[in-house]
């Protein structure tokens, strides 16, 4: 299964409702994946760390959740974006509804799930790259 994204007639309706870009400095990175990684952290209740890598560095999501939430904009992406955020909500409930049945006839190894990155999980607990043993 592919990372739950917000399709583009979603997007036409939630679209209006981000600041305008442009501006000095770095360009922005792109709106769509952002914002379909927090709405895909509030359907699954997690952290913005836990979500899978193909949404994006963590501390991007956050930095751009902070600044949308001090102007105001976040509020009128979630109120547009709920159809969208319940759509991805029934979508991960019954991927691990049907990785927990496992009398089912179609059960797999939660391992497929997790692998694939579409079940958040915990962050690592032990410092990653090339001299993470001296970290400590």
């Amino acid at each position: 299964m592919r990372l739950p994204l917000i399709t583009a007639a979603e997007w036409r309706s939630i679209s209006p409702h981000l600041p305008p870009t442009g501006g000095p400095g770095k360009p922005r990175s792109d709106d769509r994946l952002m914002l379909s990684g927090l709405f895909y952290s509030e359907a699954c209740r997690c952290s913005l760390e836990s979500l899978p890598a193909g949404y994006g560095n963590a501390r991007s999501l956050r930095t751009r959740k902070q600044r949308w939430t001090a102007d105001g904009t976040l509020p009128r992406l979630m109120q547009a974006g709920a159809p969208v955020i319940e759509r991805m909500r029934r979508g991960y409930w019954g991927l691990v509804r049907d990785a927990s049945d496992t009398a089912s006839p179609e059960w797999r190894n939660s391992s497929e799930f997790f692998g694939r990155g579409v079940i958040p999980r915990l962050a690592r607990l032990a410092p990653k790259g090339r001299y993470a043993d001296r970290r400590r």
